[in-house]
């Protein structure tokens, strides 16, 4: 078993786009990004948290502006169309999952294509169909990133992904099959899913429940990239969606949380 861990990797990431943004500069651009963080879910604040620290690393201007959980979609989507137009804001994030009395899709929508961050709009998620994508969702980009990184091969290998999210599952799954693996798909409604997770070489999961995959679950040998990221309240630490100890002890190669 093999730990697959980014850092070194990471590290040459940041080289590079730390480069690159001087570049802007030198140019006249100063990169500057806002990121929409509605309520109060633990993880939605962890990840925002470290996504400013990145930004402050490379260099580029983050914004974290954080709403209260009874704000309407119609502000929401007012405070979208004012950084649409502020010609100083480059790339704009909502951070998911968005409190179920606000409209989602609508909010999406109201995104403008070439701001939006995280790949979610109809505009770019429909180029990802159809394999023409320019604008990719940031975390099925990070865990294809780690199976090459692991050199894993992934041609005509059975790939099952966890979770059918719009910002994770489907396109994860759309970027496995322009790799040809053999993709499939299971999610919180999958009778038996042992018996699916159990078939396949690269099991990739995103279903947002803690320790969800077991030893027992898992192909010996398989590749594991766990996604899933959950908070828990009793030790104050994230958790992933795989039973990491225990799955670790069957896999060739796997992710921490």
């Amino acid at each position: 078993m093999k730990v697959l861990r980014s850092k070194e990797y990471v590290v040459h990431l940041k080289e590079d786009l730390k480069a690159r943004v001087l570049q802007l500069k030198q140019r006249g651009v100063y990169p500057n990004v806002v990121v929409l963080l509605v309520g109060e879910d633990a993880a939605s604040k962890a990840y925002a948290k470290m996504k400013g620290k990145i930004a402050d690393q490379l260099g580029i201007s983050y914004q974290l502006e954080e709403m209260p959980a009874n704000v309407t979609t119609e502000e929401m989507i007012a405070k979208i169309h004012a950084l649409n137009a502020d010609e100083n804001v480059h790339g704009v994030m909502v951070e998911m999952p968005l409190p179920k009395s606000l409209n989602e899709e609508e909010i999406i929508q109201s995104l403008d294509p070439q701001k939006d961050m995280d790949g979610i709009h109809p505009m770019n998620m429909g180029y990802l169909l159809k394999g023409q994508g320019h604008i990719l969702p940031n975390t099925p980009l990070a865990a294809m990133a780690l199976l090459e990184l692991g050199k894993v091969d992934l041609e005509g290998k059975i790939a099952l992904v966890v979770g059918r999210s719009n910002i994770v599952g489907k396109p994860l799954a759309q970027l496995l099959l322009e790799k040809n693996a053999t993709v499939m798909m299971c999610h919180s409604r999958t009778p038996h899913l042992e018996e699916w997770t159990r078939q396949a070489d690269v099991l990739c999961v995103a279903c947002g429940q803690s320790r969800l995959i077991k030893a027992d679950m898992v192909k010996k040998g398989a590749v594991v990239i766990d996604i899933g990221t959950n908070y828990d309240d009793e030790t104050g630490k994230l958790t992933g969606d795989v039973d990491f100890e225990k799955v670790a002890e069957k896999a060739s190669l796997i992710t921490p949380v």
